[in-house]
């Protein structure tokens, strides 16, 4: 009977350890589980949304971006954790960043995965250069309503410019690299360009909070 008890107990001590693994709650960081509204999937059995499963794409367009694709210009490119706390910055008020989701809208859709709390849509086709030859005056609008460009007699200001995180659909996507491409031409200083190559990709990997537009 005592080795039974035994037993039996012992199993219930496994099974508890069991549990307590599984229900040990997933952070951003050590300590950090929320940030500015963007958490972690609590689910260690969660899978990546199905619109980021596929392994192999057509390249190209689709191809594999260098870590650092626009030389000679120093865009930084950047993390999770640099747009977790870009956002917080956003969501506390600070006006000199923006998180800009460089991808045509279709993708901003929950049956699309959804975007990044806090986050901007402004589709890199509409300040590249096609846009550009298209309507110029469009694109100036675009950089001095969202950007804090300033335009005075023909020439762009970009001393009070803010820093643009931008992002697409992950290392496999250039939408974003086109974006950045479109606004160093433009002008833009490089300082003030980040680039999070991981995109949509990687934030669905880690399971973190996302909006849909």
């Amino acid at each position: 009977m005592k080795l039974q008890t035994l037993v039996v107990s012992a199993a219930s001590v496994a099974l508890l350890a069991s549990t307590t693994v599984n229900a040990k709650p997933v952070g951003i960081t050590k300590g950090s589980m929320e940030i500015a509204g963007i958490s972690r999937n609590q689910d260690t059995k969660a899978t990546i949304h199905p619109a980021f499963a596929k392994t192999s794409r057509p390249c190209p367009p689709f191809c594999i971006q260098p870590t650092h694709p626009f030389a000679p210009a120093q865009v930084e490119t950047i993390t999770e954790l640099d747009m977790i706390n870009a956002a917080k910055a956003v969501a506390n008020g600070d006006k000199t960043k923006l998180l800009m989701d460089n991808r045509t809208p279709v993708w901003t859709s929950a049956a699309k995965g959804g975007t990044i709390p806090h986050s901007v849509n402004i589709p890199f086709n509409t300040i590249n250069s096609k846009a550009v030859a298209k309507d110029p005056t469009a694109v100036i609008d675009i950089l001095v309503k969202n950007f804090n460009v300033v335009e005075a007699d023909g020439f762009l200001d970009y001393s009070k410019a803010k820093t643009l995180y931008m992002f697409c659909n992950g290392p496999w996507c250039g939408q974003s690299p086109a974006g950045i491409r479109a606004l160093l031409k433009l002008g833009y200083p490089d300082s003030k360009l980040k680039y999070y190559r991981g995109g949509m990709n990687a934030w669905h990997m880690f399971g973190l909070t996302t909006v849909s537009k």
